[in-house]
């Protein structure tokens, strides 16, 4: 049996976005498509910016929840899978707690989609979505991942976890091998991940990583090279814990050095 493990936080953002159109009305009246065009005209005009007025309107809730049916339908016929599973995350995530470094994904706008909740409750009544407690959709993705699954997600956080994988939106099938994953998770360790607000190494992006990692096949050489980029332990293991994709539940990332029976 194929079990297809799928990130149900993106729909919600991505189809409820996609079914919205806005627009920007700067102090003269003025209609603008996109807020640079309304900034513009302000400059233009001697406008004041903050005033620029957003309006938002969406198409009907069933345009939105069609494309969540075409979806979830289209993972499971490209996964061959006989049964989908959704995550959708909780309210409370214990990288919350970690994170002093900088706030947890503290760079993200407020805003959510017009159509948000309602879409996260169509996920859960018809589709059975499983809420999340203190950990994300992510986590449970990696969790629950092995054998006779594919996880499904446009994520490529979810990169660091050995398996196989579906990306809808370039609908592509692949395999990550334990080794790539590891690498990939040691890789944003020194990049870090912007999207999340976690600070990796100061002028460190993919080519000097790549460079930093070459030739490295296990992890106690790819820990060490990565630690010697670090000021202290304690903000590479900070860092760690809110990238780990967990692989049980309450897990904890530790340095390979520490693990029991290491």
């Amino acid at each position: 049996m194929i079990e297809a493990l799928v990130d149900g936080d993106i729909p919600p953002y991505k189809i409820g976005y996609s079914v919205e159109q806005s627009s920007y009305e700067t102090l003269d009246g003025e209609i603008h498509a996109t807020p640079g065009a309304a900034k513009k005209h302000c400059k233009e005009k001697g406008l004041d910016v903050d005033e620029i007025k957003k309006y938002t309107e969406a198409e009907p809730l069933s345009h939105a929840l069609r494309l969540v049916n075409n979806l979830l339908l289209r993972v499971k016929q490209r996964t061959g899978a006989d049964k989908v599973t959704v995550f959708l995350s909780g309210k409370t995530n214990y990288r919350d707690k970690i994170a002093t470094i900088q706030p947890y994904k503290g760079n993200r706008p407020k805003g959510k989609p017009l159509h948000y909740e309602a879409i996260r409750k169509h996920l859960r009544d018809k589709f059975g979505a499983i809420t999340t407690v203190d950990c994300e959709a992510d986590d449970a993705l990696s969790i629950n991942s092995g054998p006779g699954t594919v996880i499904c997600t446009i994520d490529k956080d979810l990169n660091m976890v050995p398996g196989k994988h579906y990306n809808w939106d370039t609908d592509i099938l692949y395999d990550v091998t334990e080794m790539e994953g590891m690498r990939s998770f040691y890789t944003q360790l020194l990049t870090g991940d912007q999207v999340d607000n976690i600070r990796g190494i100061p002028g460190i992006g993919p080519v000097k990583a790549e460079k930093i990692l070459h030739g490295l096949v296990c992890e106690e050489d790819l820990y060490k090279a990565v630690s010697e980029c670090y000021q202290t332990r304690d903000e590479l293991v900070e860092n760690a814990r809110l990238l780990w994709m967990q692989t049980k539940p309450g897990e904890l990332w530790l340095p390979p050095n520490e693990r029991k029976g290491a």
